[in-house]
């Protein structure tokens, strides 16, 4: 069989291709009693294929001389036609533009068909005259009565308007045909208005003197809600631009409700370079969307106020520790504790991923009760990284800074949900280590936890449909976890030495003690005193008490820090040089500190 012969077949199996609309597309098209369908035309005898377009019965045009590729010009052009016919077009928008050539017709600027000399010759014509003989036709068409309408898509609870186009001739009605919504026709304007009475999808029924148009109409809600103004709380000397941005992200989550099945994104532009003082206010713009499922999507685009206000005082209560097992071979929760009543906890977590596959480690807070909560959050975190001692080191040093400046943000945590905390990812056989100190602002009922979870772009609070107490529940928590030391060191007398990481604290369950004290807060005041008659120089250095370690240490207010540290070695924090007769208190501050071997010991002696 030859190729002209299979495409006759073929066309004639096709029949009639319509680009009219009718009922509940989901195609967004809107609808129009002026329709336009082509459909397959051949010349008589084996002649080639050609598109005819029809307005209803009345033949417009028929496009040819373009070989099998003349039916789905057709169909393009049918399809032109109905959009403008949906919008409405009047005849004396119908224009014939010369080309070079050919002749071009066009509506509302927009191109409806090329008649070129291959098309022209079909018909035994020109492509000056046969254009403007297929723009009469359409001017004829689009001057007759009809009406057309776009889909309409209203929130449920909200009206929305849309123009009733065409050429409408004597008085109009409107019904919905079914329950879902309420409309009316607005004569001033010529529109529709109709009010979401609930979620569904149904048609209007537009009848004038001598058209009725089904038009269709979905009610739906939309994906999100936020609540505002949106105020974001954080503390610092000053906010970091990092707490900022988290901050923020932590209100707007707090104040978003998602539908069931939505998701959303949250973006702000926070200046790096533009730490917020203590005391301030700023304003941070914020992109918030939301999509999903049948819902609508919901953009919203708050301007969010970011106040640096007071941090909250107090000592830590509980110190929460995990890490066993140190590799995690799987996801899921790998940790709980509780922070009720104004409690206030210091997690340190230290773990390798063990999965093979990328994560994140995901802490949160989960609120039990019917009030807000509010948590200040005081955070560092390291890795991931191979280097298992980098990673605990990183995570300590970056938290004793922050604590010491005050830096932090608030979390607000919803009644009977879950809110994110931060999110740190974890990479195949690599180390990630953190510190976070958790300040509950108010009486609540909180339960902290810890998961290994995939990876996503964005973590938001969500609810609390049952609560089932983990296991895990109990384990690993220390009470008081500070350690106030004093020691002294004379010039010309024995050495001063501080062992930080023994005499390991208790825990919560009875027998369980934390060896190393990772985590414990050592606050040590050591005097300095030079009762010689010669000046003296004193050096305050670190040194390990077993295996591999490094530290991290606030000497009067000033961090250092230690580099790797082998059996044998040391690494010097501070000197001081003292006068004859002086004395001196400096005041240290260190921490254990995830993936080093724990204890080491401070030294005071003269160089």
């Amino acid at each position: 069989m030859c190729a002209h012969k299979m495409l006759k077949q073929l066309l004639a199996l096709m029949g009639c291709v319509a680009f009219g609309v009718g009922g509940l597309a989901d195609r967004g098209e809107g609808a129009s009693t002026l329709v336009f369908k082509a459909v397959p035309a051949n010349a008589k005898r084996g002649g080639a294929p050609r598109g005819r377009i029809y307005a209803g019965p009345d033949g417009v045009m028929t496009l040819g001389g373009h070989g099998w590729k003349s039916l789905p010009e057709a169909e393009e052009v049918a399809r032109r036609l109905n959009a403008l016919a949906e919008a409405g077009l009047q005849p004396q928008e119908i224009k014939v533009k010369r080309q070079r050539r050919s002749r071009l017709i066009v509506a509302r600027g927009q191109r409806v068909v090329e008649v070129d000399r291959a098309v022209a010759k079909v018909h035994r014509s020109d492509p000056a005259r046969l254009a403007r003989f297929w723009a009469d036709n359409l001017r004829s068409q689009f001057g007759r009565p009809y009406l057309s309408a776009p889909p309409i898509v209203v929130p449920l609870g909200e009206s929305r308007s849309v123009p009733l186009r065409g050429n409408l001739v004597g008085d109009v009605s409107v019904r919905a045909a079914m329950g879902v919504v309420s409309a009316a026709y607005e004569k001033e304007g010529s529109r529709i208005r109709v009010f979401a009475q609930e979620v569904g999808r149904t048609e209007l029924v537009v009848a004038d003197q001598d058209n009725v148009l089904r038009v269709p109409v979905r009610a739906a809600k939309y994906a999100a809600r936020l609540a505002q103004p949106v105020l974001a709380r954080v503390s610092g000397s000053p906010a970091s631009a990092e707490v900022v941005a988290r901050a923020v992200k932590a209100a707007v989550g707090a104040g978003l409700t998602l539908e069931p099945g939505a998701w959303a994104t949250i973006r702000s532009w926070v200046k790096q370079a533009s730490p917020l003082p203590a005391g301030r206010s700023a304003s941070v713009p914020v992109r918030v969307a939301a999509v999903g499922g049948e819902y609508l999507p919901f953009t919203a685009r708050p301007s969010v106020t970011v106040r640096n206000e007071a941090p909250p005082r107090g000592r830590v209560d509980l110190l929460m520790v995990s890490n066993s097992p140190e590799r995690l071979l799987s996801q899921g929760l790998w940790f709980e504790g509780t922070l009720d009543e104004l409690q206030s906890a210091r997690l340190l977590y230290h773990h390798v991923d063990g999965t093979g596959v990328p994560g994140e480690l995901v802490l949160e807070v989960w609120n039990l009760g019917d009030q807000t909560a509010h948590v200040h959050c005081v955070a560092g975190t390291g890795g991931p990284t191979a280097d298992e001692l980098w990673a605990g080191h990183r995570a300590a040093s970056t938290f004793l800074d922050n604590r010491a400046a005050k830096v932090g943000w608030i979390v607000p945590v919803p009644p009977r949900a879950a809110a994110p905390v931060l999110a740190h990812h974890m990479a195949p056989r690599a180390t990630a280590s953190g510190v976070v100190e958790l300040h509950s602002l108010s009486p609540a009922n909180l339960r902290v936890r810890l998961y290994l979870a995939p990876r996503r772009t964005e973590r938001l609070p969500y609810p609390i449909a049952t609560y089932s107490e983990s296991p895990l529940l109990g384990k690993w928590q220390y009470p008081n976890p500070q350690r106030e030391v004093s020691a002294r060191y004379v010039v010309g007398r024995e050495w001063a030495f501080v062992t930080i990481g023994d005499r390991a604290i208790a825990g919560v369950i009875e027998g369980d003690r934390l060896a190393g004290n990772y985590g414990v807060i050592y606050d040590i005041d050591l005097d300095l005193v030079n009762p010689t008659a010669e000046p003296a120089l004193v050096v305050i250095a670190l040194e390990p008490a077993g295996g591999p370690a490094r530290g991290t240490a606030l000497v009067d207010g000033r961090l250092t820090e230690a580099a790797m540290l082998n059996r044998d070695s040391e690494a010097e924090l501070a000197r001081y040089p003292l006068v004859p007769g002086e004395g001196r208190r400096v005041h240290i501050q260190t921490m254990p500190q995830g993936g080093s071997n724990y204890p080491v010991r401070l030294v005071a002696r003269p160089i």
